[in-house]
């Protein structure tokens, strides 16, 4: 192998002229293909640690994902399942990689979350990283719920070829919500019970009303008739009037039963300020028997909100009659007791505000845990209950209080879909 210095000395040795000159040409272009030879094995030997190196990590790693415990799976954009691991293989109750590889995972989604789930793989398609939870039907016919991440998997260029998911089983924890759901429901439709008895009295004066009226009115017509001085034209307006006040007292009954009978939450558009004229029809009569004064304060125009009637109807039915039962048992000499509505911080408030005694600073943290009461014959949950169904609603709840000068509670409900794109966010309440 010549290097520089030896085609000199060569080119001395052969003498001068053309061939000189070409012998020095091919010795110098050797050396320079030597060089490039050399530096092309050097290049592989990098290349072959490279690749070696490459082996070893994908080694681990695919170690890793196998040993993992929850499921790890590239789907495809239109879901077919590209690869999974043995965790995978088990939630799904897959006995091989067959049975799973190379199908739409749609097959297993229940088909009732179908449409969600396309929707959040095409999110991900788009870039974004999520986290959805569905229900699945495994290979032999399971029902389970599932919590997944995803995110896209990208190529050295930046392209998203796959869509990569970490799966787990939240079935227990389901259940346990659907439980604990289940208890609160039952707790309220008590809580209903027992507010219908404290308001027994408001109620049986409401339903004497069209029952002696429809009494009067059945008297009136009996007389006339005994006396033969009734015409059919006479007895029109009576008879009218009787089917009347029996429709008023059939409402009032039909409300009750609504209100105390056990149910599920059902959201849907909602007008707040009927709902508060409905809880003000009631109460107003229980209010005047304690010698209190109960005003409504209901913003123009509020838009509806997202809720359940009955169910905020039972919350600011219990903030008003807790009001009440706080300035009777202060005996404060000035009982007012204001309901607003109003919008405000892209939410619907509702505001129950008293002039009774207040509540003290240490204590007005707790009054929405369970069992706490500031009563004497208080059992401490219908406060608790308000904010459970509050935060059902996803809403909040919360109380602003003077000693002396009253307490003020306020809870907010979000806004119906048509409004939202008017901007805010929730708010909250207090007791």
């Amino acid at each position: 192998m010549f290097g520089n210095s030896e085609a000199l000395t060569l080119a001395v040795v052969i003498g001068s002229g053309a061939l000189a000159a070409a012998v020095i040409g091919l010795v110098v272009a050797y050396a320079r293909l030597h060089e490039a030879v050399q530096r092309v094995r050097d290049h592989e030997s990098q290349q072959e640690g490279i690749s070696a190196r490459l082996r070893e990590n994908e080694y681990r790693l695919r170690a890793i994902i196998e040993s993992e415990p929850e499921c790890m799976k590239l789907q495809a954009a239109n879901g077919t399942v590209l690869e999974i691991n043995p965790a995978g293989l088990a939630l799904v109750e897959a006995d091989a990689p067959g049975d799973i590889i190379g199908k739409p995972i749609y097959l297993l989604v229940a088909p009732e979350h179908r449409g969600v789930y396309r929707d959040h793989v095409r999110r991900v398609f788009e870039g974004e990283s999520v986290v959805y939870e569905f229900r699945l039907v495994t290979i032999k016919g399971r029902s389970r719920w599932m919590e997944t991440h995803a995110a896209p998997l990208r190529d050295a260029q930046g392209g998203i070829h796959a869509l990569l998911a970490i799966t787990r089983d939240i079935t227990e924890r389901k259940l346990a919500e659907e439980r604990v759901r289940r208890h609160q429901i039952e707790i309220a439709r008590v809580a209903r019970l027992s507010t219908m008895g404290e308001m027994a009295a408001a109620l049986a004066h409401e339903l004497n009303q069209p029952l002696s009226a429809i009494a009067a009115f059945a008297r009136g017509c009996t007389r006339r008739l005994r006396a033969g001085t009734a015409t059919l034209q006479d007895l029109g307006e009576p008879l009218d009037a009787i089917g009347e006040q029996a429709e008023r007292a059939g409402e009032v009954i039909r409300h009750v039963r609504e209100f105390v009978r056990r149910r599920e939450l059902v959201l849907g558009p909602a007008d707040v300020n009927q709902i508060a004229r409905s809880v003000a029809h009631f109460a107003d009569i229980d209010a005047r028997q304690h010698e209190a004064v109960l005003r409504l304060e209901l913003a123009p125009r509020l838009p509806p909100a997202v809720a359940d009637p009955i169910m905020v109807e039972q919350v600011i039915g219990n903030l008003v009659r807790n009001a009440i039962d706080a300035m009777t048992e202060a005996r404060s000499p000035r009982r007012e007791i204001t309901l607003r509505t109003a919008q405000r911080d892209g939410a619907v408030e509702v505001e129950v505000a008293d002039t009774g005694p207040g509540i003290d600073a240490a204590v007005v943290q707790q009054v929405f845990e369970p069992f706490f009461t500031t009563k004497h014959d208080g059992v401490g949950m219908g406060l608790s209950i308000s904010r459970s169904i509050v935060e059902a609603h996803g809403g909040r709840i919360g109380v602003d209080s003077v000693i002396g000068r009253g307490a003020s509670f306020r809870f907010s409900l979000p806004l119906a879909a048509q409004e939202v794109h008017r901007g805010g966010q929730r708010h909250g309440l207090h007791r």
